[in-house]
């Protein structure tokens, strides 16, 4: 009788181990065709893993992963076991057994397939596995070979992620770099990455436009006017606003960059900067601002939406209007604390609401009188602030130097237990202690020469925060006369100027102020923040709302 068999060929990374003719597709299967002809066997069917796919089984179920040996969800692999189930196939080829499993639990399903195929032949005799050789490939001895083949894999993947910690550690890249605005050059171990000027550009004026107040959705459009190249022309969307997105998030503009290994750990080198990083930090305050301020589900525009918080308790305020808008309420809307109206049985002083034009009024008044028209109170403040700073950058000087020693040493503990372990004068578990304390004491003074690198570079950001607010303030008192209209004359502008009025107001209060304290006892205190610099806060003072009349 004919013996009908099956084929089965797999490659795990197509791109390189396909381009291999020890374990291309090709020479797999023209093997195991040779060996069919030379015995006169028939082929029922040929099964191919060479391609990506979503994962349906864990570990990374729903991920896209590669066809691994270690994988029991490969697709191909799911197919021919059905065939087998089936019972109407005598053998089953591959080029060699670790082409079929390299893990326990691939080992398994396999052998339950045979089992329920042997089932299904009604006594014709066990379904056998046999390589391209025609040699047999036995069941047991295969579920054993699965066991040793995973923890080749594992002891494989330790010496990569050692050789990619070697390479970093020498300040190069282990693998592929795709972000915007950088090359990378081959060098002996790794990647040398090094600024692309055409798209660095780019980079660079993206972050100005949005640190300057565009939108993305601007930005978008001025760099499809410009048609400005992307690093991936087959992009759904043109500069799609996720891409612009990316690129104002990413820290490596900033000079570094980060490899996230699996277990949680990472590694930093430097590269060179494409912006200055307050720059960079100065459009994440705005980002995370933008977020806590934005309005999109509100019915009216609130100059204090996002900013204000409650004195007596510490809770956002937030704003309602009435059920109904006539014309004896208008535009009426009231600021109340959420906490208070959520737990009405808790203790909280009252009143926790206050009228919300009156309340915008106040503030509006209060920037204008003591922010806009006398510069030189805020200025004061924060060049005090500035030499507070100062004096401590000042003296954090040493610490600084002792924190750049200590993760100098710790490079070279690293190294020299990497050297050991290559010449196999320690053992795995020796360098996996060792590489892991190390890692801690690196991270610790890691985080200790950023603190202390924050506290000597905050007087550059409080001074470009200064000026910042300089120009600014400047622009808005030539401005200024269009839009300080008392509340009175507002109403009786067209609907569209009070408007506009409204966001322009919104807009210079978002600039200069971060938080409004409302106290029950009409008290108001607002804390100014120049340009998203926390180091340059400073205080408008306080007043009384009951001051004010409408």
């Amino acid at each position: 009788m004919t013996q009908r068999a099956v084929l089965y060929a797999r490659v795990s990374q197509p791109t390189t181990q396909d381009a291999e003719d020890k374990v291309s597709i090709s020479q797999q299967l023209a093997d195991q065709r040779a060996l069919c002809e030379r015995n006169g066997w028939q082929i029922v069917r040929e099964f191919v893993d060479n391609k990506n796919y979503k994962a349906t089984q864990t570990p990374n179920r729903g991920k896209i992963v590669n066809p691994s040996g270690e994988r029991a969800d490969r697709p191909q692999f799911l197919a021919m076991l059905e065939v087998i189930e089936a019972g109407d196939v005598d053998a089953v080829l591959c080029w060699r057994d670790d082409r079929l499993v390299r893990h326990p639990r691939v080992a398994v399903t396999l052998e339950d397939a045979l089992d329920i195929g042997d089932v299904a032949r009604n006594g014709k005799g066990k379904i056998e596995i046999r390589d391209a050789t025609g040699a047999m490939i036995d069941r047991f001895t295969l579920s054993i070979k699965a066991t040793i083949w995973r923890e080749e894999n594992r002891r494989r993947a330790e010496r990569i992620r050692m050789g990619k910690i070697a390479t970093l550690q020498q300040g190069q890249w282990p693998g592929r770099y795709g972000r915007y605005g950088y090359k990378t050059r081959k060098n002996v171990r790794g990647r040398i990455i090094e600024i692309d000027e055409s798209e660095a550009e780019i980079v660079r004026e993206i972050h100005r436009l949005f640190d300057g107040g565009a939108s993305f959705g601007r930005i978008r459009r001025t760099l499809m006017a410009q048609d400005a190249p992307q690093k991936n022309e087959d992009n759904v969307h043109t500069w799609g606003k996720g891409i612009i997105y990316a690129i104002v998030r990413s820290e490596d503009y900033t000079g570094k960059a980060t490899w996230d290994f699996g277990d949680g750990t990472s590694i930093s080198i430097d590269i060179p900067p494409i912006i200055p990083r307050d720059l960079w930090e100065r459009n994440q305050a705005r980002i995370e601002r933008n977020k806590e301020l934005s309005a999109r589900n509100s019915r009216g525009i609130y100059l204090l939406y996002g900013l204000i918080r409650c004195g007596d308790c510490g809770q956002r305020v937030y704003a309602r209007r009435p059920g109904r808008t006539t014309k004896k309420n208008g535009d009426a809307y009231t600021y109340f604390c959420r906490g208070a109206a959520a737990y009405p049985d808790e203790p909280h002083p009252r009143p926790y609401h206050h009228y919300g034009p009156t309340l915008d009024w106040v503030v509006w008044r209060h920037i204008v009188d003591y922010g806009i028209k006398q510069p030189d109170l805020i200025r004061e403040q924060v060049l005090n602030r500035q030499a507070e700073l100062q004096a401590q950058g000042d003296s954090v000087g040493g610490e600084i130097e002792h924190a750049r020693r200590r993760l100098a040493e710790i490079s070279q503990e690293r190294a020299f237990c990497l050297r050991k372990a290559k010449q196999g004068k320690i053992t795995e578990a020796e360098f996996d202690v060792a590489m892991e304390e190390t890692e801690e004491a690196r991270q610790h003074w890691q985080a200790e020469l950023g603190r202390l690198q924050e506290l000597k570079d905050n007087t550059e950001k409080v001074q470009v925060g200064l000026d910042y607010a300089t120009e600014l303030l400047t622009k808005l008192q030539s401005t200024l006369p269009e839009i300080d209209i008392p509340p009175q004359k507002l109403k009786r502008l067209p609907e569209e100027k009070r408007k506009e009025i409204l966001r322009r107001r919104q807009e210079i209060i978002r600039a200069l102020v971060d938080t409004v304290w409302v106290y029950a006892d009409k008290r108001v205190k607002i804390e100014g923040l120049l340009d998203g610099s926390e180091a340059a806060q400073f205080k408008y003072g306080a007043l009384q709302i009951d001051r004010f009349a409408l």
